[in-house]
This record gives C-alpha cells, structure tokens and sequence, in this order.
C-alpha cells in the first residue's frame, strides 16, 4: 500500500529542495530575481526559477552553454554590466529561448559568435553598449525578427554591412552613436518601417547618400550631430514626413540646400549650432511645429527678409557668435510667437527700423558684443513691452532722446561696458537714467572719455562737468586752441604782471596795443638779419670742410672698394 506514494513523495521533495536552494554568495534574491556584485565565477546555485539575473562589477571573463543550463522557461532578463568579460562561447544561450531582454555592457568583448542569438526569437531589446566590439556580423540578427529595440554604441565598429538590420522589421529604435563609422550605404535601413528612434551622432560620417532614410517612415528622432558632414542633399528628409526632432550640430555644413526642411510639418526641435554655415536662404525652412532654433557658433554673414517666415510658432531664435552684420527689416517676418532672439557676438554696428516690429510675444533680445554705434529712428517700432534688451560691449557714444523714448518701453536695459563719451551729448542718457533708475544699474553706466571723467558714473554727472567737453571741439579745436577757447581773459595791463607766465609769447602779445605790435617789429628788425646772416655763413663754412674731408677718404679708399660691394648684403 506504502509503494505507490513513493513517487509522490519524492516529487515534493524535489520541489521543496528546488525552493529552498539558497542564494549564491555575493547575490541578494528576491521573488526569482537575482541581483549579483563583485562575483569571481558565473553563479552555479540559482534557482531555477529564476526570471532575472543581473551582475555587476564582476572579473569572471567568460560565459559558456554550462552557464545556463539549469534555468527555467521563466529566465527572461539577463544583465551583465561592468564586468572582464572578454568572450561569449558559440551556444550560450541555446537553452534559454524565453529571454526578451539582454544587456551586456561595459565589456572587454570584441566579437560574438555569428549564431549567438539564433534560438532568441523572442527577444525584444539587445543592449550591447560600452563594450570593444569592432565589427557587426548579420548573422547576429538573422532570427530576431521580434527585437524593438538595438542599441550598439559606445564601441568601436567601423563599418555596417548593408543587410546586417534588414531582419529586424519591428525595430523602433537602433543608436549606433559614438562608433568610428565612417560611411553608410543607401540601403543600410532599408525595411525598418516601424524605425521611430535612430541616433548615429558622433562618429566620422562625411556624408549621407541620397534615399538613405526613405523607408523610415515612421521615424521621429534622428540624431546626426557631432560627425563631420559637409553638405546634405535636398531630399535626404522628404519621406520622414513624421519627424520631430532633428539633430545636425556640431558637424561642418557650409550651407543648406533649398527646401531641405520643407516638408517636415511635425518637426518641433532642430539643432544646427556649431556647423559652417555662411547663409540661410528664404526656402530653407518649411512650414512645422519648431519652437527653438539654435544656430550658434556658425559663419552667417546676414539675415535676409523673409528667412524664418514660415517657422510660425518658433519662441526662441538664438543667432549668437556668427560673423552676422546686416540683419534686414524683414528678417523676423511671421515669427508671431517669438519670446526671445539672441544675436549677441556678431558684428552689428545698427539695427534697421522695424527690425522687430510684428513680433507681438517678443520679450527679451540680445545684442550685447556687437560693434553697434547709434540707432536709427523706430528701431523698436512696434515694441510694446519687452522685458530685456543687452546692449553691453558695444561702441555706444551716447544715445540720443529719440533712441531713449523707444527703450522707455523696456523693463530692463543693459548697457555696461559701452564707450560712454561723456560731454554735451550725453545729458540725454543722464537725464533719462535719473528718471528711470530701476531700468538700468546706474553704478555700471561709467564715463570712458574724457580722460578726466575715466569711470565716473553718468548719473552723477553735473552739468558743469560736461559743459567744459564740447563734442565738436573735441574733435576739432587743438589743444592750443582748447586753451584758447575756454580760459579766462585776462585785462589790459599797461606794466608786466609779476606773476609767472604760462601763455606762450604769441598769446601775451594778442593782447597788447596796436602801437606797442608796430614798435615791437621794427625794433626786432635787426637781431633777425644778424642770427640770419650767421646761419648762412656758418653753413658755407661746413660744407667745404666736409668736401675736403670726403675726397680724402675717397682716395685712401679706392683699394676696398670691391669688397665692400661684396659684402653690402649683410
């Protein structure tokens, strides 16, 4: 009667022994995951019900088919970051087809074998990140028709063969970013029609054929920046009708193909900072979503009319450190949303009339680090209320009570470090700063000239002290004449002054009569014609003692002439 339970009993004991089977030194389990750290061996005592395994920070450096025989249908998640790992023997994973999800970073592994991942049909995300791999094989991806997510970057693949992604047609997102890869073909992506995230910023890509992103359909990401791409072709983004984020910084395009971006309706974010760029023409940007466009740390010259008219909802516009001295009046057309445009660091010397005007959300510009001397009549003409505008470190002289009406519309103004020349025409701005003084920080608008008011505050210049610096003196009259100008006229003595004279002798005699001028000439007559007459006969005198001495010389010297000639070059 007791035989046949036999079985029974021993079935329980095995699964009673399965469940308490402790957890391996160094790994803290928790309802079948297993979180590893600082291990010398692949753990042997897992449960075999294990669901995730996840190592770290461990010098084992090898894995083999022996690894992972004793696990269950239920491994799913298998992680292995930080570690020496330096080889993955062919069949590793043959006994584990329920994985979805596997990450080995941080690695010392170079290659894979070619069938490593064949019987991983479900696999839906391979992080293969931060390691020393060299080359991709196709074979790698044959049988993982299921994965969604690739992620290769951070090695040191050079090349991509042109069919190693074709399997993977419910790919939605692939980074190959921070490789060294140079070129890729026209039908590296062909297929992946599901593809909405594609990073391969920073690797050495000169240039990208035409057709090669036509199948990405559904893309949404596409980051390009940091590589060395000098020119795009017009219809590279034509069939990326769904992109929304675009990034080409950092690389060294020189220009931009008309209607290169004209069919991107959906497109909010783009980067374009630190390229080559010389000009952007009318026809570049298409009507889209974009909200900022950085295009800093180019080489634009100017800003034609009409050159953002379609970017409707754009809310920030930032122009810096470019080479830019001209902007047209029609330059920021249609951006009815703009909040803010920076284009400080430029070469600006004025801004044109109505340059800003129809921009009713504007709030903030930046034009600090130009080289702007004045302004015209209605520069802010259709400003109503801004927040800031940065002039600092620019040639302001002065500004007039035309261009101080116009900022009175501003909340805050920025103008330290201007070359502020302080004579008659800069009342004005002082007045106007005594009137406005939470506008501007009164302490940092200094003098630059006159020398004598080096650093003095504007706003406490006193109207004697710039009465004394006539602007159109200044640049005029000599110092001489400055003297004569501005000191004070001394009366009619008929006997000398005992005081010192510190008037040259021209001046003193302006001042004497008529009478006294005529007498003074005659009686100065004869020293003239004496100093005159010793001057003529002193010169005569030398030029005969010097013939003689020449002609002396001459003849002593004839013999070294010839070696004098040869040496002159030195």
């Amino acid at each position: 009667m007791d035989l046949p339970l036999t079985p029974a009993v021993l079935l329980i004991l095995c699964s009673l022994s399965a469940v308490v089977l402790p957890c391996p030194d160094g790994c803290q389990c928790v309802a079948n995951q297993a979180h590893c750290t600082h291990l010398s061996d692949f753990p042997k005592t897992l449960n075999a019900s294990t669901s995730l395994l996840e190592i770290l920070k461990s010098t084992f450096d090898s894995l083999k088919p022996e690894d992972f025989t004793n696990f269950t249908t239920a491994f799913s998640k298998l992680m292995i970051k930080a570690t020496s790992l330096r080889e993955v023997h062919p069949g590793t994973f043959d006994s584990t087809p329920n994985l979805v999800q596997m990450v080995i970073s941080s690695t010392e592994l170079q290659d894979l074998p070619e069938t490593l991942f064949q019987h991983l049909q479900k696999l839906d995300v391979l992080i293969l990140t931060e390691n020393k791999l060299i080359v991709v094989r196709p074979q790698w991806f044959s049988q993982l028709a299921d994965l969604t997510q690739l992620d290769l970057s951070r090695n040191f693949i050079k090349s991509v063969p042109v069919i190693a992604f074709h399997p993977l047609t419910n790919l939605q997102k692939l980074s190959l970013s921070v490789n060294n890869i140079t070129s890729l073909s026209h039908d590296t992506f062909k297929g992946l029609s599901q593809l909405q995230i594609l990073r391969l910023n920073k690797n050495m890509l000169r240039e990208l054929e035409t057709g090669i992103f036509d199948d990405l359909v559904d893309l949404k990401e596409l980051s390009l920046q940091d590589n060395k791409l000098l020119h795009l072709h017009r219809d590279l983004f034509s069939k990326t009708l769904t992109l929304q984020k675009l990034f080409l910084s950092n690389n060294q395009l020189t220009s931009l193909s008309q209607g290169i971006f004209l069919n991107l309706p959906l497109l909010s974010q783009i980067s374009l900072h630190k390229n080559q760029l010389r000009s952007l023409g009318p026809g570049v940007f298409g009507p889209m979503l974009l909200r900022q466009l950085w295009l800093y740390d180019n080489k634009l010259n100017r800003l034609e009319d009409d050159t953002f008219r379609n970017l409707t909802q754009l809310q920030l516009l930032v122009l810096s450190r470019n080479q830019i001295s001209h902007v047209s009046a029609g330059a920021f057309k249609g951006l009815t949303q703009l909040g803010e445009v920076s284009l400080h660091t430029n070469l600006l010397t004025t801004i044109e009339a109505g340059t800003f005007q129809e921009l009713p959300r504007l709030v903030n510009i930046s034009l600090e680090h130009n080289f702007i001397e004045s302004f015209p009549l209605g520069f802010l003409q259709g400003v109503s209320h801004l927040g800031q505008i940065d002039l600092r470190n620019n040639s302001l002289p002065n500004l007039p009570k035309e261009t101080l009406v116009a900022l009175s519309a501003v909340r805050e103004i920025l103008l330290q470090r201007n070359p502020w020349r302080c004579d008659s025409d800069i009342i004005p701005l002082r007045d106007w700063l005594i009137q406005n003084p939470s506008k501007v920080k009164l302490t940092s608008v200094v003098c630059e000239t006159p020398l004598s008011l080096y650093g003095e505050e504007i706003v406490m210049l006193t109207d004697e002290d710039l009465i004394l610096h006539s602007p159109t003196e200044q640049t005029v009259l000599t110092s001489t004449d400055k003297r004569k100008k501005f000191s004070t006229p001394q009366p009619k003595r008929s006997t000398p002054s005992p005081a010192i004279k510190t008037t040259p002798n021209s001046e003193t005699e302006d001042g004497t009569s008529s009478g006294q001028e005529e007498d003074g000439e005659t009686c100065n007559k004869t020293p003239v014609i004496l100093i005159v007459t010793a001057v003529v006969s002193t010169l005569v005198i030398s030029a005969f003692i010097i013939s003689c001495v020449c002609w002396r010389r001459k003849k002593r010297g004839k013999g070294e002439i010839g070696r004098q000639n040869k040496n002159s070059v030195l």
